[in-house]
Formats: structure tokens, C-alpha cells, sequence
């Protein structure tokens, strides 16, 4: 398993974690890992692909299997800059249907509710 800090970078808040995928290619290797950064899953998780250029279909099967479970033990999931073309194979493959596309200020909005309520607290 490729070292997870090599594929990923994580950021939190209060019930939120967001994890930046750092590596250009999501494959059997690198999905794994981001599985295991995500063993320590907030209430919502949230997938950085800004920086990804491929994902082939060992990845998007790994990538699947775990958002499937982390809903399914009450997890939501969602992913961020995924490109127009990945969408499309999200799409095709119903990922989107557990791992919804969001865009960067529907997540800035709710970190910053988040942190609004935690500082009126």
C-alpha cells in the first residue's frame, strides 16, 4: 500500500473532514490508501480530486466499495473539483448516487456554519 501521507492530506472540522487526493492517478494502489485515510471518518467526508488527472477502473471500483459501505454505516460522502469527464464516469458507474459532486462553497458554507457554531458556543 502506497504511504497514505504520499496520497493524502487531511483537513478538519468539527463534524467535517476533507481529504485532498495529492496524487495524479487513482488506481488500485492509491484508492486503497485513501481507504485507509478514511478509516477515521467524520459524520460527512469530503474527496479532493482536485489534483487527479486518471482514475481507471481498479480505482473507481476501490472508490466505490468504500463509499457504498461508509453510507451504509451512516456516513455521508461527498467529492469536490472532479472533472467534467470523471463525472461523467461517476455517473455511469452510480457513484454519484452515494458520493455526491459538490462545489467548493457549498463546503465553505457548511465549515463555516461549523465554526460559527462553534464559536457562539
Amino acid at each position: 500500500m502506497s504511504d497514505v501521507q504520499s496520497v493524502i492530506r487531511r483537513e478538519e472540522w468539527d463534524d467535517v473532514v476533507l481529504l485532498h487526493i495529492l496524487t495524479n492517478s487513482v488506481d488500485a494502489v492509491s484508492a486503497a490508501a485513501i481507504e485507509h485515510a478514511c478509516t477515521q471518518m467524520k459524520p460527512i467526508t469530503v474527496l479532493d480530486f482536485a489534483d487527479v488527472a486518471f482514475i481507471n477502473s481498479a480505482g473507481i471500483s476501490v472508490l466505490l466499495k468504500f463509499v457504498v459501505a461508509a453510507r451504509k454505516n451512516g456516513y455521508k460522502v461527498f467529492c469536490l473539483h472532479v472533472s467534467p469527464h470523471h463525472q461523467k464516469i461517476f455517473k455511469m458507474v452510480e457513484m454519484t448516487r452515494f458520493m455526491p459532486v459538490i462545489e467548493e462553497q457549498d463546503l465553505a458554507a457548511y465549515t463555516n456554519t461549523q465554526q460559527s457554531s462553534i464559536s457562539n458556543s
